[in-house]
């Protein structure tokens, strides 16, 4: 151990901004590697299965609060890294939006619509449905990217 950098040489390496943006580039790999993976995937068994579903949906929520929804103050919000920055594609971002209400209601919360009264009122989340957030995830993500890489010069987003 005496031979490992100390936090403060890891912290000027590799700083806070650039950690947290990091953890967004994760999340979406995240997404987009579980994706095809589910619902149903033969290859995962009970368990595995409700952690990939769980991790997708997880993943999901911190990008659609990051790159289209915002959060409090105590959070990076996507104007710390590219401030102006709206995404493009509307129709993703509103996806997105509604993909944040779906994992919150069926993953973050013990909400009531997790449990209805009446199970025939439950719609299973589809092969497609994973496959469209996905893509939605990425594509944004991307918008976002691309706007930084324009703007770079303009903005100190730190990395």
């Amino acid at each position: 151990m005496a031979n490992q950098p100390s936090p403060a040489w890891w912290d000027a390496q590799y700083p806070d901004k650039r950690r947290a943006f990091d953890y967004v580039s994760f999340a979406v790999e995240q997404v987009e590697q579980l994706a095809p993976l589910l619902p149903d995937n033969p290859s995962l068994e009970g368990v595995v299965r409700a952690a990939c579903i769980e991790s997708f949906w997880v993943n999901v929520r911190l990008l659609a609060e990051f790159l289209v929804r915002g959060t409090d103050a105590r959070d990076w919000q996507v104007q710390d890294f590219a401030p102006g920055w709206v995404a493009t594609d509307a129709s993703a971002a509103e996806r997105l939006r509604s993909a944040w209400a779906l994992s919150s209601q069926h993953v973050m919360h013990l909400s009531k619509t997790r449990t209805p009264e009446n199970l025939t009122d439950v719609e299973p989340v589809s092969a497609e449905l994973y496959q469209q957030v996905a893509r939605d995830c990425g594509m944004v993500y991307e918008d976002l990217n691309e706007f930084m890489d324009k703007h770079r010069e303009d903005t100190e987003n730190g990395f």
